[in-house]
């Protein structure tokens, strides 16, 4: 049956009450734009979709051709007059002989709900079909109330429409619907708009069709499946719910969480079994995590690969890079654009690393800059090392080959390469190519004046305490002073190696 369904997607609302200025669709839950997920529920199904668009349309098109792997076709609905008149904009592409109407807005519909909504459909020979669920916050909330008649008369009405005891348990609309496409035909247009807010409900053809003596059928769901979006509270709400499926699906395949509730992990990522991640932690985009890692406490990482037996320990934030097997990163570490950190490596604390490739067992553990490089194995980066990759106008390399030590507080200004085996000195600034098994090294030569402090400390207590100078303006060792503000300064003569 589900090769007879045509499915006309609901997005062109204005979202007023989410009072983002944007539409709602748009809003990600999870790494995912809301309106993708009935795309991609109708995707799976492969039933085909026609979205009707309106406010932000360009917008939405473009969130939707960006990602989805199935074709789309759009409907313009130039003015937002309601669910009715959308529909009415779509009937020249009518196909099939059952039309499928979801909301853009309900992202936790799942396949099983729509194969059973056709079913009961196709069971009851009903003109129209749709999802009901129960919810205690009826009252409170913006869902079109499911009334049935004594007399066996079934009607949805709308939540701003209704008068009744709005504290009574009820069903609530979800706004899925089936419907034969022959009675869209004969009555689409016999909706008129509301007398209040002017708007033409959909949900008014199923009062037409009972009144006209059709089958109308119900489908009831629990309401978390069905849960719609129009206010920040709701996203949050549902995020929370998609959040937790997400992590309880990952925990059934050997991940452990050690606090779950504070994860925050997205639809694309994948974990291996054995990890552990701790609380505080953010996973999005298309991260890959392998087996046995251990991320620890407030790391975050997006679009990043993680290879086996890797730790990322506390506070680090890394994206768009590589991160191979039996590797430290952190704490406070911070790795981006294309950097590839290679098996057996360490990038410790207050470490950056910027579109870099770090060879095998290379430590670069204390407070270091490396950017626009590319360093081999069994390398050592001394601690505060800077790469200086940028002269104002463009980056440039730095190359440094295997087993070469740099000093602690080395500046290397490239581009530059050294070459295997060498030693650069601590407090180096690198302007030249290291040849290979060469020292190099670059700072100025230390002077050592003996005793200079201890004039120094004379002429400050001169300043301090300028009683202790004779009556004829100098102190004990000649020098002289005006008032308290000047004192004798021993200027030396600085050699550069």
């Amino acid at each position: 049956m589900i090769t007879q369904v045509q499915a006309l997607i609901l997005a062109a609302g204005k979202s007023t009450r989410l009072n983002t200025g944007k539409s709602k669709l748009l809003e990600p839950i999870c790494g995912q734009p809301m309106i993708m997920y009935p795309i991609r529920l109708l995707e799976a199904l492969q039933i085909p979709i026609t979205m009707v668009v309106g406010y932000q349309k360009e917008e939405v098109m473009s969130a939707v051709q960006d990602a989805a792997g199935f074709p789309v076709q759009f409907v313009t609905q130039e003015e937002q007059r309601g669910t009715g008149h959308a529909i009415m904009c779509t009937r020249d592409v009518w196909q099939k002989s059952t039309i499928l109407i979801i909301n853009g807005d309900t992202p936790l519909t799942t396949q099983q709900i729509i194969k059973d909504l056709v079913h009961k459909h196709v069971q009851t020979d009903a003109a129209i079909t749709f999802i009901t669920a129960h919810y205690a916050e009826a009252a409170r909330s913006g869902y079109g109330r499911v009334c049935v008649s004594e007399q066996g008369g079934i009607k949805i009405v709308e939540a701003r429409n209704f008068t009744g005891d709005s504290e009574s348990p009820c069903c609530i609309n979800a706004g899925i619907y089936l419907v034969k496409k022959t009675f869209l035909d004969a009555y689409i247009d016999a909706l008129v708009p509301n007398g209040l807010t002017k708007e033409i409900y959909f949900t008014d053809l199923v009062k037409i069709a009972s009144d006209n003596g059709y089958g109308v059928s119900t489908l009831s769901v629990p309401f978390d499946s069905i849960r719609g979006v129009n206010t920040l509270q709701e996203l949050w709400a549902i995020e929370q719910i998609q959040r937790a499926d997400l992590v309880k699906q990952w925990m059934d395949r050997g991940v452990r969480f050690s606090m779950p509730q504070q994860v925050h992990v997205d639809l694309g990522v994948h974990i291996g079994a054995g990890t552990v991640i701790k609380g505080g932690v953010h996973l999005t985009g298309n991260t890959i995590i392998g087996n046995n890692c251990t991320i620890a406490e407030f790391n975050s990482l997006h679009n990043v690969s993680v290879g086996d037996n890797t730790t990322i320990h506390s506070h680090c934030i890394i994206a768009d890079s590589q991160i191979q097997d039996n590797v430290h990163v952190g704490p406070f570490a911070h790795v981006r654009t294309n950097s590839l950190i290679q098996n057996n490596s360490v990038i410790g604390n207050f470490v950056e690393v910027k579109n870099s490739t770090i060879g095998e067992h290379t430590k670069a553990k204390h407070l270091s800059y490396v950017g626009d490089a590319h360093i081999g194995s069994k390398v050592n980066i001394g601690a505060g090392t800077i790469t200086c990759n940028y002269d104002g106008a463009q980056k440039h390399a730095t190359i440094i080959e295997d087993n070469v030590f740099i000093g602690s507080n080395n500046t290397l200004v490239a581009p530059l390469t050294i070459h295997k085996n060498s030693f650069t000195a601590a407090g180096s600034t690198i302007t030249k190519n290291v040849p290979e098994y060469s020292l190099a090294f670059g700072r100025a030569r230390q002077v050592t004046k003996e005793g200079y402090m201890r004039s120094q400390g004379d002429a400050q207590k001169m300043v301090t305490d300028p009683l202790s100078a004779g009556n004829d303006g100098q102190n004990s060792s000649g020098q002289s002073f005006i008032g308290a503000t000047k004192t004798h300064i021993d200027t030396s003569t600085v050699y550069l190696d």
